[in-house]
């Protein structure tokens, strides 16, 4: 082979080379990028059902300390529960006393909170890159003369941010 033949060869190698490796990373790029999306949607349930556990564990405390102290049938009251004075309503915490109880919900940068005042409760709203994330969130349910007081999670299709 002579020299010049063999150079023109190798040049068009290359390139045939570089096409290949932009072929395969765009198929690794259309295939990685929704799993990515995917897991990101599960850390916000995730970060949901953690919320929810730490707040249903504060309630069944806060409601085993009421009753001890013989308040868990009163409309209003006060409580001390590790060693921070709380509202209670019928025994269980009152919304403006949960982050108190639950360190999570001291974090204002991660939770939104949307009160709906004639029902008595409040929903704790996952916020994702600072915008809030709709179809995932926590709502804790006040106590009333005749309910417990309780939390339901309402998770959509996608906790993903529409703004994503």
């Amino acid at each position: 082979m002579t020299p010049g033949i063999k150079k023109s060869s190798q040049r068009g190698r290359g390139w045939l080379e570089a096409l290949l490796l932009v072929s395969i990373l765009s198929v690794l790029v259309v295939i990685a990028v929704p799993k990515f999306y995917d897991y990101e949607a599960d850390a916000n349930v995730s970060a949901l059902q953690g919320l929810k556990s730490g707040i249903d564990s504060a309630l069944v405390h806060t409601h085993a300390l009421a009753k001890k102290e013989q308040i868990s049938d009163q409309a209003s009251q006060s409580l001390i529960v590790n060693d921070t004075n709380i509202d209670v309503k019928y025994g269980y915490p009152k919304v403006s006393a949960l982050p108190k109880l639950v360190s999570a919900l001291q974090d204002s940068t991660r939770w939104q909170v949307r009160r709906h005042p004639d029902e008595n409760r409040v929903d704790f709203i996952w916020l994702f890159h600072e915008h809030p994330s709709p179809a995932c969130y926590l709502t804790y349910q006040e106590a009333t003369v005749s309910q417990e007081a309780s939390t339901q999670l309402v998770i959509r299709e996608s906790c993903q941010s529409p703004a994503e």
